[in-house]
């Protein structure tokens, strides 16, 4: 049964129910603008007075706040307020939060705000209805309000239970409406039963069972499916060129895409509708799309520079005592640059909304932790009335800040709007880590020292904040809003340090952005704090005394120095007054850091939330640079926690993303256009749970004392600790985060540089075939060339050939993998048409498929055998040896038969394959019968007398059918197979490298007999990878053929091999990955970063998890060892979507999310760490520019 609590959904539905008390205020008036701050949005007068509080006549009661739950565990906190104030169970209230059609306006939900702030006129109205309640049921009762208690929602007499009534009693069938009070009385805490206990999360239960929760999730009746294409500027919110950059959208190279229903272009708003997400999906990767020049941003490799560049306006917050005069009288000056870089939010899941749009009103269903400012944005966007626009709050992915959320609900309203249907959009994982509005980067410059006896003679802090304003990316893309750089006052934040100086300056310079921006956890007050944090400590090193003690020499601040104090204690403190006091083990330093910090938020002076200190615990490999936070124990005065639990989760949480943050997280840039390149996990690698440190809480109790924000405070002081704990193990002041491990390990023992490359070989190619088939008699040999035409045949019935004929043409047609190269992608096998890219021209391969017209249906026994002997077509012309009649031609007459009747029996398919057409003198097709009398030549091979059966066998497959030297055996400049010690020797074929088959293999472990069957029996082995690209289909197809064939083909095969045993094959293998284990360690790097993190869930240490398929260890991966880099950039760039058997699984693709220059990264970083022996490969970035470009078919 549904409570009435759970029912209304707009304020109408509250306004027109009987049987209900409402609690209600009239919308405050608009906030005083307040220069140099983002705009707010005021509450609508239209919309009529602010609802917060209902009780219901069923006993349920609707509470509403204009906040929303981010995962912090507000909506938990929320409810047990005003249960507690009300008197009622947890599970009698429906916390409402954020939907702008209900909830109250209270502004966005930043600063941790919401219970020092947002909840106080939340209990006021459930104290207000509370009291009504009471008095109303001493009217019934007929005794004054003093003789009343409540219990659960019914007020009782004190000493008579039976004389009792309960609040829905109390409502029914009356509708009371009261204005809230300016002196309503609350509970004072010691009257509190649910506030300050430990309540379980309400928001859990309904996410564990899989109800209805995200936005993700949300399905309408209609719905269709979009997606957008976004221009090259990721990451730029000013400039003339924002919406004037697009040239043109080809809406046609998406035809071919079932149920697109509109293509949707503004300016440089582009967007994609289907019926089907995948069609959706799909027409967004496929639309082409040409955009225009646009001017680089500023280059960013040296951000302390780039930050000082950038305009500003100084505004000097706090000053006291002669700055100047006592730096220049300091004993030991000191002057310090600390600079933060830009950062992610990181959500996890890319970010999505629905939009229905009705003509007149539209409705939004979003994950915006700020629905009333995104109502706005739209009303500006669609230009309808901000009152016609519903805009619904959803869970939806984590961010502590602002992600995508508000930008794909307005990519959705633009597209609902053109096709008048709802339209759910979800973005790529690509665009939320390119287009999410960044955490801005800040730069931090302290001057000040030490005066003689040991104190401090001044603190001159200056911090410069690019600004984060994030307007929705649609207003921009689309010119709504003229995209111009505005600079807001948003570097205030915790710019007050917390220690008593007595000749202080904080002096902030504001400025516009430089990357688009938003609010990140700890608001401009983490890198803030993590300067006066590492400062304070240098002052303490220099100054020879305790860091903690010296701090608390300068705290005045009773509450902070009383936390201090005690998380010091909690930690174990080691009080030193010098680095290094912990004894290493090994190569493993050991340190302790602490920082303090209150989170101070707003525009100066601002608003004190929660005190919190941290002593963090670290480890560090003086080898490789590693750091590994260990411990990490929070202090935290909260004042009144209103869930204790709850306020323990939130500081798990920023432990966590704060120590990712200090150790691993910054923007990378590209660096030529020196926009946002990360497009995936990769490229920004998060702290992976096996990182997490020990957390160990310690909270003040201050039950006595208002509650403060905790969402961000415990982040604030964080990274500082780290630092200064880095520094104790190390005896090295680090002050521009990440602390990763080739920063620290620089800092620590430089690895010696790179030799350098030795000057690179000219290679030969095929550009003289030209001159060498020119020399010849070109018109003699064009006459030698002539060949009659076979008749036609007269269509003959398939049934003369036996049923066993068919099946033995049929493993012949699977030995020789016709499917493979006869099939176009996504056509009929056998049918032809497939593109074959060779040094002369690009071939076309024909219809095998017995079709009269377009087929072989025409052709005789006779030609046939012609054509698979001589080269030579029904129709009288010379064959390309892209055909591979070299070796066909060793087939015998009754195997030719058995493959002819084959394929004769299947079913005719029509399909007129494009014509070859090479430039001449290639195109002079009779000139191949000089090509043939050099190199063919004809007939099948007489058996070696010498050799086993099996060896004969195996020869003939090899040789003949399989044509294995088609693609195993280098060729000569005119396109023949060499020979000799060439043969099976390796060679490159439609972009991928077939690799030698003898004993000249790069594999690092031999093949033994067993593995090449293994292999080409099962598509891989554990000691030497998995069959991919083209000689994945050839696999599927050997799994048809008999055993004894496949034995006898790598009896063959093997022959070639340096011999070796089973065992010494295994033995090989396991010391090459215990290698690169150990290796792993030594080679610390954004390309290890970037492998662990895009690669290291499947790939973790060669030997991933068993569920995602086959995962052979890379130190073993025969491509790893090889002189070109082609099958390892292909993969990566092109996954493996068909694997040969799904037991071996699937990879993705990272072209899309990977740049060139990150794929050159990842791939040199793999081939040092697996292939140790081997030389780097050169040019890798041009490679995979190449290899993107030129797609495999395969």
């Amino acid at each position: 049964m549904t409570r009435r609590a759970d029912a209304p959904l707009t304020r109408r539905d509250f306004h027109e129910s009987l049987g209900v008390l409402l609690v209600t205020r009239d919308p405050p008036p608009a906030p005083v603008s307040s220069p140099g701050q983002p705009a707010s949005v005021s509450a609508n007068p239209a919309e009529g007075v602010e609802i917060l509080i209902a009780v219901w006549d069923d006993g349920s009661v609707t509470a509403l706040n204009g906040h929303v739950d981010l995962g912090t565990g507000i909506r938990t906190a929320l409810a047990q307020i005003a249960a507690d104030e009300l008197d009622i169970e947890l599970c009698d209230l429906n916390m409402v939060l954020g939907d702008t059609a209900r909830a109250p306006n209270q502004g966005p939900t930043i600063a941790s705000a919401s219970i020092q702030v947002t909840a106080v006129p939340l209990r006021q109205a459930a104290a207000q209805a509370r009291q009504w309640l009471v008095t109303r049921a001493a009217e019934v009762l007929q005794v004054s309000t003093e003789e009343l208690a409540i219990v659960a929602g019914v007020v009782q007499v004190h000493g008579d239970q039976s004389r009792s009534v309960g609040y829905g009693e109390l409502v029914r069938g009356v509708h009371v409406e009261l204005k809230l009070g300016d002196d309503v009385r609350v509970k004072s805490p010691q009257a509190y039963r649910l506030v300050g206990t430990d309540v379980p999360r309400v928001d859990i239960p309904a996410k564990a069972v899989g109800e209805l929760t995200f936005v993700h999730d949300l399905r309408l009746p209609g719905m269709l499916h979009g997606r957008v294409v976004r221009p090259p500027y990721s990451g730029v919110d000013h400039g003339d060129f924002i919406g004037n950059t697009l040239e043109s959208v080809d809406e046609s190279s998406i035809e071919h895409i079932p149920g697109v229903v509109a293509v949707v272009v503004i300016r440089d708003f582009i967007g994609v509708v289907a019926q089907r997400e995948e069609s959706a999906e799909r027409a967004m990767r496929e639309l082409k799309v040409v955009w225009k020049e646009w001017p680089k941003l500023p280059a960013l490799n040296d951000l302390a520079q780039a930050i000082r560049d950038n305009p500003s306006t100084r505004r000097v917050v706090a000053q006291q005592g002669d700055v100047d005069a006592a730096i220049a009288q300091a004993a030991l000056p000191m002057q310090r640059t600390y600079v933060w870089p830009y950062q992610m939010h990181a959500s996890i899941g890319p970010s999505c909304a629905v939009a229905d749009w009705h003509g007149s009103t539209m409705t939004v269903w979003t994950g915006s932790q700020n629905p009333h400012v995104l109502r706005a944005d739209l009303s500006r966007l669609v230009s309808l009335p901000e009152i016609a626009i519903e805009v619904i709050r959803m869970e939806a992915s984590g961010c502590y800040g602002r992600n995508c959320a508000d930008d794909v609900a307005a990519d959705a309203a633009l597209l609902s709007r053109a096709v008048g249907l709802p339209v759910r959009v979800q973005l790529s994982r690509e665009q939320e880590h390119l287009w999410e509005p960044k955490g801005a980067a800040q730069l931090m410059e302290v001057k000040g020292g030490l005066n003689g006896d040991g104190s401090i003679a001044a603190y001159d802090f200056e911090v410069s904040y690019p600004s984060n304003g994030a307007t929705t990316l649609a207003l921009l893309l689309t010119r709504t809003i003229e995209p111009k750089p505005v600079a807001y006052e948003m570097g205030d934040r915790t710019a007050v340090p917390p220690y008593e100086y007595q000749n202080l300056r904080v002096t902030i310079h504001d400025m516009a952005p430089i990357l688009r921006a938003s609010w990140l956890r700890g608001v401009s007050a983490l890198p803030n704090s993590f300067a006066h944090e590492s400062y304070i400590d240098e002052l303490a090193t220099a100054a020879g005394v305790d860091p903690v003690a010296f701090r608390l020499r300068h705290l005045k601040d009773v509450r902070a120095a009383e936390l201090l104090q005690a998380t010091a204690g909690r930690a174990d403190w080691l009080a030193h007054t010098h680095p290094q006091q912990q004894p290493p083990e090994g190569d493993i330093l050991k340190g302790q850091g602490i920082a303090y910090a209150r989170y101070v938020h707003g525009k100066f002076p601002g608003v004190g939330a929660a005190w919190s200190a941290w002593v963090a615990d670290v480890e560090v490999n003086r080898l490789t640079g590693e750091v590994h936070v260990s411990r990490v124990v929070v202090g935290q005065d909260a004042g009144l926690m209103i869930n204790p639990a709850g306020v323990r989760h939130q500081i798990h949480g920023n432990v966590v993303q704060t120590t990712s943050r200090a150790l691993k997280e910054r923007v990378p840039i590209d660096r030529d256009t020196h926009v946002v390149a990360s497009r995936e996990w990769g490229a920004y690698p998060i702290l992976s749970f096996r990182e997490v440190p020990v957390i160990e809480v310690m909270m003040m109790p201050r039950t006595d004392q208002p509650p403060q924000g905790v969402g961000e405070s415990s982040s604030v002081p964080g990274t500082a600790a780290i630092a200064n704990a880095i520094f104790d193990a190390t005896g090295v002041r680090f002050r521009q985060p990440p602390f990763t491990p080739e920063v620290v390990r620089a800092a620590l023992n430089p690895l010696p540089a790179e030799l350098a490359h030795p000057p690179r070989r000219r290679k030969g190619g095929w550009a003289t075939f030209g001159a060498v088939l020119a020399g010849l008699v070109g018109v003699a040999g064009a006459m030698i060339g002539l060949r009659p035409a076979v008749e036609p045949m007269v269509h003959t019935d398939p049934s003369i050939y036996t049923a066993v004929t068919i099946e033995r043409g049929r493993q012949l047609a699977a030995a020789g993998a016709c499917a493979v190269c006869h099939t176009a992608p996504g056509g009929t096998p056998n049918a032809g048409g497939r593109a074959m890219e060779t040094p002369f021209g690009t071939v076309y391969t024909t219809n095998l498929t017995p079709d009269p017209e377009t087929g072989i249906g025409h052709w005789s026994f006779s030609a046939f055998r012609r054509a698979m002997r001589e080269g030579i077509s029904r129709d009288g012309k010379h064959l390309y040896p892209a055909f591979p009649y070299t070796a066909f031609t060793r087939i015998s007459d009754d195997d030719l038969m058995a493959l002819y009747a084959y394929l004769m029996t299947q079913p005719p398919v029509r399909a007129q394959v494009p014509e070859t057409r090479l430039a001449f003198p290639f195109s002079v097709r009779p000139l191949m019968a000089v090509w043939n009398a050099l190199y063919l030549d004809p007939g099948p091979a007489p058996a070696d007398a010498a050799r086993s059966a099996q060896w004969n066998r195996g020869a003939y497959l090899v040789n003949g059918v399989g044509h294995c030297a088609a693609c195993h055996s280098p060729r000569n400049r005119v396109g023949a197979e060499q020979g000799g010690r060439r043969y099976l020797g390796g060679a490159m074929v439609d972009g991928w490298e077939a690799p030698s088959l003898t004993a000249q293999s790069h594999a690092p472990v031999p093949w033994t007999e067993g593995a090449l069957y293994q292999y080409l029996r099962h598509g891989y082995t554990e000691q030497h990878g998995m069959a991919i690209g083209p000689m994945g289909p050839v696999v599927k197809e050997m799994a048809t053929l008999p055993a004894t064939d496949v034995r006898a083909l790598t009896h063959y095969l093997a022959s070639f091999q340096t011999a070796a045993s089973p065992q010494q094959a295994a033995a090989t293998a396991q010391v090459l990955v215990n290698r690169a284990e150990t290796r792993n360690a030594l080679l610390a790097s954004p390309a290890q970063r970037l492998f662990d993190s895009a690669c290291g869930a499947c790939h973790r240490d060669g030997n991933g998890l068993a569920q995602t398929g086959r995962n052979i260890p890379l130190a073993l991966n025969s491509n790893l060892y090889s002189e070109h880099p082609d099958n390892l950039l292909r993969v990566v760039l092109e996954g493996i979507s068909e694997p040969t058997t799904s037991e071996l699984g699937f990879m993705p693709t990272f072209r899309h999310s990977l740049d060139d220059r990150q794929i050159a990264e990842l791939a040199g970083y793999v081939r040092q760490r697996f292939a140790p022996g081997k030389p780097p490969w050169r040019d890798l970035e041009a490679a995979a520019k190449r290899i993107r470009q030129n797609p495999s078919a395969h």
